[in-house]
Formats: structure tokens, C-alpha cells, sequence
């Protein structure tokens, strides 16, 4: 980085500056005008907004995988890492975060056991149900309610 002092430009505003862009286009100018005399003085870093940051419509591109909670995330690691594709094989029977009920369901009917499947009362005043197995097959349904 080189210590020389550039100078800030001031611009010549046009009318349509402000009919098209408006006060985005004030405060794009002004930021850029705050960059300049932070980066002059020597106090460069890390700005923050208290009411977020407005992109007018730009991109935040060359995001890294996240290592904090609150660290932003590309839509590709949102893909890879949350979306329906990528957590089926956790979710599948046999996978490790199977739910219970389906998995215990599962198994009643795939391998010909007795039992019966709880369902969980659809409203609080509600009552449970049930899905009833003999040798596999469904023999009895109660509905929740």
C-alpha cells in the first residue's frame, strides 16, 4: 500500500442522477468519499453499519465456508451443506437422523411384526392416534385429533 495521499474527487451531480438512483446514489458517493479520507488518515478496517450493509443491487461474491454462527454463507454451501438433496441419506430409513416413528414403522411392515405406531394428537385439545400392525400389515387405524 502506498503512504501518498490521493486526492478526493468531487463530482459533478446531474439531475438524473437523483431521479434514477435517488438517495442510493448519495449515499453510494458518500461512502466512497468516507473510504478515501479513512484510507488517507491511515484508519482502514472494517466499517460497521448499524443498519445493515445496502448493496444497491450488487453482489457479495468469494464468500469462505463459515466458521462462526453468524458468518454469512454462499447459496452453493447452502446447497451442498441444508438443502432436501444433500440431507435425504440422513433422513432415509437407515439413516442416522431417521425419525423414530417412521423408522419403527418402517420395520414393523418390512419385516411382517405386530405392533403399534403412536400419532402424535394434531391440536393441543386433541387426542393421539394410532396405526396398528399384524404380520406387517395394517390392521387398524385410529386418527388423531
Amino acid at each position: 500500500m502506498s503512504n501518498a495521499v490521493v486526492p478526493i474527487q468531487a463530482p459533478l451531480f446531474r439531475e438524473d442522477d437523483f431521479k434514477q438512483e435517488g438517495l442510493g446514489f448519495i449515499n453510494q458517493w458518500a461512502t466512497q468519499v468516507t473510504l478515501a479520507s479513512n484510507l488517507a488518515n491511515g484508519s482502514v478496517g472494517p466499517s460497521i453499519l448499524p443498519s445493515g450493509i445496502d448493496m444497491q443491487g450488487g453482489r457479495v461474491t468469494g464468500l469462505s465456508a463459515p466458521q462462526h454462527p453468524t458468518d454469512a454463507i454462499s447459496s452453493g454451501h447452502a446447497q451442498t451443506q441444508f438443502s432436501a438433496q444433500s440431507l435425504q441419506p440422513q433422513l432415509d430409513i437407515g439413516g442416522k437422523n431417521t425419525l423414530k416413528g417412521l423408522a419403527y414403522l418402517y420395520q414393523l411392515q418390512s419385516t411382517g411384526l405386530t405392533g403399534t405406531v403412536a400419532l402424535a394428537k394434531i391440536t393441543g385439545g386433541g387426542a393421539n392416534g394410532s396405526l396398528s400392525f399384524t404380520n406387517g400389515l395394517i390392521t387398524g387405524f385410529v386418527a388423531p385429533t
